[in-house]
């Protein structure tokens, strides 16, 4: 009986190792992506800023202009997700943590097939600029950098997603252990090769 209880002693704090770990690498994984993020915006402040104080066409100014709103949007995500991701918060069981991995991998998905959306505004915007009386520039700035930006996150999101299914498929502890609710809890199986 000893030997059991030893055993699984060893083997929980093994899991308990390995789901710590792979927290960490995750929140690794949100750090760097938010700093991109971050890194993105702030050069579109720059580079957007000097383009529309430097523009003399109207349309170029509502493209630059919608940059720099667009980009404020997702500087305010991708600070609060940086600094998420670097203070690590509460260590997460294994159960909170596949939960975790799960809806960030939907959340990626789901944001690319918004990311479309955006592209196809913009598009819809450009292609009707002419109709547009009296606002035939705004139309076009703003349809040029919707695309723009739609496809740049189109490409974020789907990297996103791309980094943080790898990692769990990596993860020799999510790939070991499977769990499902039962009437007094949480039952968890561990395969052990």
């Amino acid at each position: 009986m000893k030997r059991i209880i030893f055993a699984l002693l060893f083997c929980s704090q093994s899991v308990f190792g390995q789901v710590n770990q792979y927290q960490k690498d995750f929140n690794q994984i949100n750090e760097n992506l938010m700093l991109g993020l971050g890194s993105y915006a702030v050069t579109n402040f720059v580079l957007s800023g000097y383009g529309y104080t430097r523009s003399n066409e109207e349309a170029s100014k509502r493209f630059h202009e919608m940059n720099v709103l667009w980009n404020t949007v997702n500087f305010s995500l991708a600070l609060p997700g940086y600094l998420k991701a670097k203070n690590g918060g509460k260590v997460l069981s294994l159960e909170e943590m596949v939960q975790q991995q799960k809806k960030t991998e939907a959340i990626f998905l789901i944001n690319d097939v918004l990311d479309l959306g955006y592209i196809a505004t913009g598009i819809w915007m450009q292609q009707s600029a002419e109709r547009q009386i009296g606002r035939e520039d705004l139309f076009r700035g703003y349809g040029t950098s919707l695309i723009l930006q739609g496809s740049f996150l189109l490409a974020f999101d789907t990297y996103a997603y791309l980094l943080h299914h790898g990692h769990a498929k990596k993860s020799a502890v999510l790939q070991r252990i499977s769990y499902r609710t039962t009437p007094y809890g949480v039952g968890f199986s561990m395969a052990l090769d």
